[in-house]
This record gives structure tokens, C-alpha cells and sequence, in this order.
């Protein structure tokens, strides 16, 4: 089987690839280091395929040279402001170390690349299994697609892009933070009773009690809170997917 594209067909298919391209590399799980690039790209290609069709076009689009990496960003933007989820979620784990005290203690993490602390990994992981439970993989090629009807391709740079996604990028973190919050009130409740404790009774060693306590108060909070944390984090990726589709695309 053959198929021949004409000068038209085949700008549009680069033009839907590019866009695919930049979504792919930034979006959450398919933009993971630990996804091969060959793997990025052939997913990329299959996208733009399966896309292409569906796509909307500009009349009178602008050059090919100025179009082109005005789709490779758009695309960029799109997985940039779907992957605040992830971010948002793994910020809750970030105010959890500070507040046990495990930030003293950070490490190299294999899965981010960067130093982060024993709780962090646990927020990462829990982040992505959640991601894939709630189909959030189909939803952003769902969300790909429905940029293609929101910003037609060549259709120049959208001017509302870059206001939504600093609104989805401030609102996703205030989420994360508020979903946060209780436990980090239990833990300073902790921290005051021991302060206070170490006040009556100076013989005390506040640095040697009040460390293993916190430890112990904080692992005991997170278990009981882990169905919360849940409940938080899927509230924040439907926020997200909302905010960046304009509701379009179902979680």
C-alpha cells in the first residue's frame, strides 16, 4: 500500500508533528527521562498521524518558517501546564520534609534527577500510578487534539495561552499546598507541645525527643491521611485538565 501526500498534506503533517513533538518531550509520564527519546519520537510521529486529519488549518496560514516553531511550543505550553499536577502533588511531599525536619537529610533521587528527601519518591510514585488509574494518559491525547480546534495550526501564537497558563500553574500550586496544610498543622502542633515541654522541664534535650517524635507523629499522620491525599490529588489533576481545556476534556 501506498500513499502519496501532496506539498499541502505534507506541511500540515510536519506542522501536527511538531506540535505533537513538543507535548510529548513536556507532558507528564510520556516526557519521563526514563521514556527512550526513540520511543518519544515514534509516539510523536503516531499522533501527528493519527491527528492530522481532524486538524483545522488557518486560512491564509504564515510561512512554514514561522509556523514551525510556533506549533513546537504551543505544544510545549500544552504538556507544560498538564504536568503542574504532578508538580503540585510532589510539592505536598517537598512540605511534608520540611516540616518532619528530613529536608537535613536530602539525597541524589534516581527518578527526578535531583536531591530530594525519603517522603519525596513516595509522592512522585503515588503520583504517577494515580496519573494512569485515572486515564489521564488518554486524556491529554484527548487534550492534544482539542488544541488543534482551540488553535488552529498556523494559525500564529494564541495571546490567551501564556494568561492560563501562569492562572494554572499559581491555582495548581495553592491546591497543593492547601492539600497539604492539615498534616502540616499536626506537625507543628508537635513541635509546639514540645517546646512547650522542653519550657517546663529544662532537663529536656529538645533535639534528641523532639526529632524522633515528629518522625513518629508525622508517619502516623500520613498513613491515616493517605485516602485525603488521594481524594487532594485528584482534585488537583482535574483542575489542571479543566483549566487547560477549558473543561473539553473529561477526568
Amino acid at each position: 500500500m501506498t500513499v502519496t501526500l501532496t506539498g499541502g498534506q505534507a506541511t500540515m503533517l510536519f506542522l501536527v508533528m511538531l506540535r505533537s513533538l513538543g507535548l510529548v518531550f513536556t507532558a507528564p509520564i510520556f516526557g519521563h527521562h526514563s521514556v527512550p527519546t526513540l520511543v518519544k519520537y515514534g509516539l510523536a510521529c503516531a499522533l501527528a498521524i493519527a491527528l492530522a486529519k481532524t486538524a483545522g488549518a488557518t486560512a491564509g496560514s504564515m510561512p512554514l518558517i514561522m509556523a514551525a516553531p510556533i506549533e513546537l511550543i504551543i505544544g510545549m505550553a500544552l504538556g507544560f501546564i498538564l504536568s503542574m499536577g504532578f508538580s503540585a502533588i510532589e510539592l505536598i511531599g517537598h512540605v511534608m520534609s520540611i516540616q518532619l525536619g528530613l529536608s537535613l537529610a536530602a539525597v541524589f533521587s534516581p527518578t527526578q534527577e535531583e536531591s530530594s528527601t525519603a517522603i519525596d519518591p513516595f509522592f512522585s510514585v503515588m503520583a504517577g500510578l494515580l496519573f494512569l488509574a485515572m486515564n489521564l494518559h488518554l486524556a491529554v491525547v484527548q487534550a492534544l487534539a482539542h488544541s488543534f480546534a482551540v488553535y488552529p495550526v498556523g494559525g500564529g501564537w494564541p495571546a490567551d495561552i501564556a494568561l492560563t497558563g501562569a492562572q494554572t500553574i499559581s491555582l495548581a500550586i495553592e491546591l497543593g499546598v492547601r492539600v497539604a496544610l492539615p498534616i502540616s498543622l499536626v506537625l507543628l502542633l508537635t513541635e509546639l507541645s514540645v517546646a512547650m515541654l522542653a519550657r517546663a522541664i529544662p532537663q529536656i534535650n529538645v533535639f534528641i525527643l523532639g526529632m524522633p517524635l515528629k518522625l513518629l507523629v508525622g508517619v502516623a499522620v500520613l498513613g491515616a491521611a493517605i485516602p485525603s491525599l488521594i481524594s487532594g490529588a485528584e482534585s488537583i489533576y482535574r483542575f489542571v485538565f479543566n483549566a487547560a481545556t477549558g473543561g473539553a476534556v473529561s477526568t
